[in-house]
This record gives C-alpha cells, structure tokens and sequence, in this order.
C-alpha cells in the first residue's frame, strides 16, 4: 500500500465526497491494511479515522478506533517512540472531545515523558501537545493550567516562521481560554490574539479547518461586550466555515445556538430569508423526524429546498411575506423509494408543518412546493419536462431557461446518496454548444431591438412599437449578462436582482435604469433623415444602448470570445457559433498534455501527470487570455519542438530547477538551450511586470490567489515553485518570434492598465464554473 497516495485522496475528498463516503474510504484501505499486514499502514490510518470520528461526533466509533490502535501499538513494541507518543496524542484528543478529560490528562503527562528522553527542548511536537493538552484542562474548568500551556506552545511555534497556521491555532486556543477567565485585563489579550489570529487564516486565504474556530472565538469576544450585532456576524462566518469542512456537526449545532441567542440580542432587527428559516426548521424538527420515523432511509433522503419561488434563490424581503412566507423543506427520493416510504414520510412531514407552522391563507402554492417528492417527477414538474435524468439525458434546447434556473437554484441540506445533487450538475448549466446558440440568438435580438427596429420605428413615428422595442431591448440586455457569466437567467420577476451578482451588471444596471426613466424621444426624430448606417445620437435612448453594445462588445473580447471593434453586435453571431480560437488552444493544451505525459520524475510519476481536467484548465485559463497571433506562433513552437523530439515542458521544468533544485539543474544546464543576454533583460522586465500584477491580485482576491502558486521566486524550495520562477521557466521555452508576440501583448496590456494575472484568474474561475472572479472569491 502506498500511504501517502491514499492520504492524498483522502485530503482531497473533503469538499467533494459525502462523509459517508469519506468514512467508507477509510474504513476499506483500513481492512486493505489489516489483510496485507502493513502495520505502519494500519497505525497511520487508525490515527486518521480516529480524528475522523471525532470530528463528526461518533463518540462510540472514534472511542473503539481508540482502543484497537492501543493494542496494535502494544503488539509492534513501540512504546516509548515518538510514533507511540503522537499516537497517545491523538487518543488523548478523542478522550478530551467525548468527556473523558481526566484520562486525557494522564495520556498527555505520559506523552511528555516521552518527548522529553526523545526530542530537543523546543521541537515542534511540544506545540501540538501543549495545545492540546490546554484543551483538556479547558474541559475541567482549570482555565489558569490551560492558559499556561498555551503560552508555552505560543513560544514555540513562534521559532518557526513557517508555521503561520499552528502560530494561528494557538493564538485562537489562548484567546478562548483567556475569554473563559473572564477579567478585562484577559478580555483585552484575548482580542489581541484573535485579531494576530485572525490575519494569519485570512493572508492564507482562509482555508484552514480552524479559521471558523478563530471566528467564533471572536464572536463569543463581541458576545462578552455585548455587541451582539457583530457577534451575529462572527458566528455566522464561523458557521459556514464549520459546515464548510465537516458539516453541521454537534459543533455547528452550539455555535448555530449562539448565534440565535446573539441575534434575539442584537439591537438591529436582521432579516431572515425564508430559504435560512426553512434550514433552521429542517434542523429542529425535520432531520429528528427523519431520523426518528425513517432510521433505514435516512441516507437515502435528499433534503433541501430548490424550486419556484424567489425565496428559492434568496430574492426575498420584507415585501415577501404577503404571500407564502413560511419554513418547510422538500425531500426527494429514488423512485424506488418513494413507492415504498413516500406516502408515510408525507403525512410525518404534514404534522411538523401542523404543529410548528401558523397556518395561513398566503401559503397557497407551498404545499405543492414543499414535501416529499420522486427525482424524477420534481425535476419533470418543474422543468415541464419528460427528461430521462436518470440516463443522463436533458433537453436544453426545450426547455425554458427560468424553469433551469428554479431547478438548480436553492440549497441542499443534506444528499447522502448524491442522486438529486448529480442530477443538479447534469443540469447546472448549457453545455457550450447550446451556450453559443443561446448566446448567439441574444445578440441577435439586442441587435434587432435595440439597434435597428427601435431606430426604424421612431423615424416611422410608431412611438407605440418602438416602446416595445426598447421593452425587449432592455430584456435582452439581461439576458446577455448572465449568457456572459453562465448563470440561467430566472423568471422575469428576478432578472434584475438577480444581475446584481455580476461585475458587470454595475456598469450596465444604471444605463438600464436610465433608458426606462427616458421620457418619449419624439424631438430627436423630427428633422432627421433616417439612415440605416447612421447612428442618431440626439436619441438619448440610442445612445444608451451603444454605450451598453460597447460594453457587451468589450466583456465578450475579455472573455477571448470575439474580436473586432464594430459595437453592432449581429456581426459577432459567426466568431461565437464557431467558437474564436477555441480550436487553436485545445490544440496546444492537447501538444502540451502531450509533452507533460512523457516528464520524468526522481520520485517517479507526479499525480498531477494523471489529471487531465485540471492541467487543461490551468493551461486553457492562460491561452484563453492570448491574441490570435501569439497563440499560432506558440502553437508552431509545440510542433517544431515535437518534430525534433524535443520536449518543451521537460525544459520548463529544468529552467525551473536552477530556483528549485540548483544541484540538479548544474547537471541539466549543459543540455538546455542557451538565452542570450539581452533577451534575459527584456524577460525579466515581462517577469516584474507579471509578478506585480499577481501580488495586486492576491490582495484584492486573497482566496482566488491561495489556491495558485506562492508568488516569488524568494519562497521557493524543493517542494515549491512560485509563480515567478515558473513563469521565469516558460518564458525561456518560448521560441524568438513567440517571445517578441509575448513581449508587445504584456507591454500593451499594461499601457491599457490591464491585469493579466486576473484575466486568466477569471477565466479559471469560469472554467471551474463560477460566474466571475468576484463570485470564485466569495464562495471558496
């Protein structure tokens, strides 16, 4: 068994598996380890599952894992090791989390014993334990014990400048306890390390598991002050990034507790969408219900709520509750399942609502939208469909887009069996065909209403006619700016609401507004001699919607769709049915992948070598950004290299080395191509200028840039390679012509003030699916 491959898929799960399904992992490579005698294995995965059950509350679980790495530790004769030491570490935490304090006391004390005949005086294993060990005496009440253990632990992690997150983990653990102690002089430490704390997760990009921790400890801060209303806020962000990573674990459940108490507290009345009331409810009586009712299903139920309404895509306010405002939830099922269980989960739904939602006379379309539903038959009523969802199989072209919008708006609370939610990404957005032939045919009503027919009516003085141009003209505006950010569009109710979401939308909304407030445009037409090839710029609503076509005409050049500068937009319908360069960058990624297949590793073949997906969004990403010209002469760069057998990618890589691993790249200097001087200035001048638009990036979008490289070649090391080094490496593959195409498109990019590195950021974001970089930002 190789290890550390299965503790790689196992990080990488969270997230993207159930953690049912998490769990089943663990639990099979367990069994693998067991059957093969790997007992290093076996230990390695104990501690995993153990922490695992943990942090989802299975006391009984977690507490036998315990006892069954005891007796394997016992059996291999590791007592007294450093690896016997981090597993009583482990089980310690398990006792602390499932009340059994005093026995992690005792654990802790041993493992210190250990460490101190094994490791120097401040190894970093002190850390872990002093933390740790604090979390104990938390739980007897000795907040003193526990705030000196966290002072120790606070000396040692801060030697190690690399350590951000520990540095971050500590500082949150002593700010909780020193809050628990309770006197001002304690509270004003306490805010003073969650703010040192705090900063640390945000400049990582708040990825970490204990950034909600951080969140909530301030929360409770605003609590003791009795700021309520910010305390609200901290809990709220701390909630999500609890459910975030481990779901609405009894953890949840007490800071969702607090948050409630501080938000009844709190002197500004907070509006509560029906979509979170429903959520609560479902949580309070719907999820006992079922677990009560339906023990043998309860993985099998998908709960949620999605559909028509606009409290389905948050939409409602204060206005809403006139009609069908009140807390319920949907749940679907299999259409086996249904049959057997549907009527009976039914009437236990009918009761909940009888006993704990006020009847009432507004809620006459909730009954039909709330309850327990087929798959099959609740996507079919909502899409006034017969799709064969189950095979995979959605009719895009015949259905309306409102209807797709309703029927992947919403949330799901909980999809155990993952049945609904693949259905949900079957239909989460038009495949690029359909995309283009939706786009396409809004540029072509845009085109016809607002910059022809609008015009010919008013040179025909048909005032009437023309008022239902512009009507449709400004419709077909919204339609285009969710084409352009692949959102469906909902019913018209919402469309504008909805347009808030997008970058840009803040351009084109205040147009908008303006062209429905215009009075009649009567004066501008009188004296004019209509012409088809003319502009009549006295028509303040003609110029609004060239001012608009200019904006749609440059977001479809930034997003590499089109080009060209004429603002009518009909003449761009062929460049995006066919698709402008698409075909020339999947032609070099596919040259790239080609190449990258054959890199050879010291350690063998890298994991990312058999990741299609990304690497081609990662690379697409990039060329998607390029002029025509640079792309054809890069592209002719792959083939010139392939005909002579030369590997592009491998001497990237090797140009990276003499950053990454300079050993080794003495020994591959001799074989790469020589660069001459000049040609060095001139790149690292391009390399600044790319580096400076990555750190402007990562400070406007910290989460967007934790997820890509570091950024300067400074923090390198064996294991990492910053963006500017591995620019540095690509850059020197490029061939003459390429890099002088290169040079002039940065160079006019940054007379434009334009940022490549958030070019090819928004169009990672959208290859993964979000709308913008913006939306990308909020939601990671």
């Amino acid at each position: 068994m190789n290890i550390n491959e299965i503790l790689e898929e196992y990080d990488s799960m969270f997230g993207n598996r159930s953690l049912e399904e998490i769990e089943e992992f663990l639990v099979a490579n367990i069994q693998k380890a067991k059957d093969k005698s790997e007992s290093g294995a076996l230990v390695t995965l104990l501690n995993e599952i153990i922490g695992f059950c943990r942090d989802t509350t299975q006391k009984e679980k977690s507490l036998g894992y315990c006892e069954e790495l005891l007796e394997l530790l016992k059996s291999m004769k590791l007592e007294g090791s450093v690896d016997y030491a981090t597993s009583l570490l482990n089980i310690a935490n398990a006792y602390r989390a499932f009340d059994k304090a005093k026995e992690a006391v005792d654990l802790f004390y041993k493992v210190h014993e250990i460490y101190g005949k094994c490791l120097r005086p401040n190894d970093f294993g002190y850390a872990s334990l002093y933390n740790n060990w604090s979390l104990a005496y938390q739980e007897l009440g000795d907040f003193e014990n526990a705030r000196n253990m966290l002072l120790r632990a606070l000396i040692i992690v801060d030697l190690y400048e690399d350590a951000v997150i520990p540095q971050a983990t500590t500082r949150t653990n002593l700010a909780m306890t020193l809050l628990q102690i309770g006197t001002e002089e304690a509270y004003g430490d306490a805010v003073k390390y969650l703010g040192e704390a705090l900063e640390i997760f945000e400049n990582d990009g708040g990825r970490d598991f204990h950034y909600g921790a951080a969140l909530v400890a301030m929360g409770d801060a605003y609590s003791f002050k009795k700021d309520n209303d910010n305390a609200v806020a901290f809990y709220k962000r701390g909630m999500e990034e609890i459910e975030k990573h481990v779901g609405r674990t009894d953890n949840y459940m007490r800071v969702l507790e607090k948050y409630n108490h501080a938000k009844g507290l709190a002197s500004k009345k907070e509006w509560v969408s029906n979509l979170e009331r429903s959520r609560e409810f479902y949580e309070k009586y719907g999820k006992p219900m079922i677990h009560t009712h339906f023990p043998k299903y309860e993985s099998c139920i998908a709960v949620g709520v999605v559909g028509e309404g606009s409290d389905c895509f948050g939409f409602d306010d204060e206005i809403s509750i006139d009609h069908d405002y009140a807390p319920g939830f949907c749940m679907w099922l299999t259409t086996e399942d249904f049959e057997d269980i549907g009527e009976a989960l039914q009437a236990e739904y009918d009761k909940l609502i009888a006993e704990h939602v006020a009847d009432s006379v507004n809620n006459r379309f909730l009954k039909s939208r709330r309850g327990v539903f087929d798959i099959n038959d609740f996507y079919n009523q909502v899409l006034e469909s017969n799709c064969d969802f189950e095979a995979g199989e959605a009719d895009f072209y015949g259905i309306e887009e409102w209807r797709l919008a309703a029927a992947t708006n919403g949330a799901v609370f909980v999809d155990a069996s993952g049945v609904f939610s693949e259905v949900r990404r079957l239909i989460g957005y038009y495949p690029d065909a359909v995309w283009r032939a939706k786009l396409a045919g809004a540029l072509h009503e845009f085109s016809q209403y607002a910059q022809s027919n609008y015009a010919r009516m008013m040179a025909r003085a048909d005032c009437v006619t023309a008022a239902i141009c512009k009507v449709k003209a400004v419709e077909s505006t919204m339609n285009l700016c969710y084409l352009l950010n692949r959102r469906y569009a909902p019913y018209y109710k919402w469309k504008k609401k909805g347009l808030e979401q997008f970058e840009i939308s803040r351009r084109i909304l205040p147009l908008l507004e303006k062209i429905v407030a215009l009075p009649s445009q009567e004066e501008a037409w009188k004296a004019e001699i209509y012409s088809s090839t003319t502009v009549n710029v006295k028509d303040e609503c003609v110029k609004l919607f060239e001012e608009i076509a200019a904006i749609l005409l440059g977001e479809m050049k930034q997003l590499d769709l089109v080009s060209g500068e004429d603002v009518f937009l009909e003449g761009y319908i062929k460049q995006i049915l066919e698709g402008k360069n698409m075909d020339i960058v999947d032609k070099i990624v596919e040259l790239e992948w080609k190449q990258f297949d054959k890199v050879k590793n010291e350690g063998g073949r890298a994991d990312c070598q058999d990741d299609f997906g990304t690497f081609q969004i990662m690379r697409k990403s990039q060329y998607l950004a390029w002029p025509e010209k640079l792309l054809y002469s890069y592209y002719n760069d792959l083939l010139a290299a392939e005909n002579k057998g030369w590997n592009l990618i491998m001497e990237k890589y090797a140009r990276m080395m003499k950053s990454t691993a300079p050993q080794k790249y003495a020994e591959l200097e001799k074989d790469l191509p020589v660069l001459d001087e000049d040609r060095v200035k001139i790149q690292e001048e391009i390399i600044k200028i790319q580096v400076n638009w990555m750190e402007a990036f990562a400070g406007k979008y910290p989460k967007m840039a934790g997820n890509a490289r570091s950024i300067r070649t400074s923090e390198d090391n064996e294991f990492n390679t910053s963006y500017e080094t591995y620019l540095r490496g690509e850059l020197g593959t490029y061939s003459e012509n390429t890099f002088i195409l290169y040079g002039r498109f940065v160079t006019e990019l940054l007379k434009a003030q334009i940022n490549l590195a958030y070019e090819i950021m928004s169009n990672t974001a959208k290859l993964y699916g979000y709308a913008s970089v913006e939306d990308a930002e909020e939601k990671l």
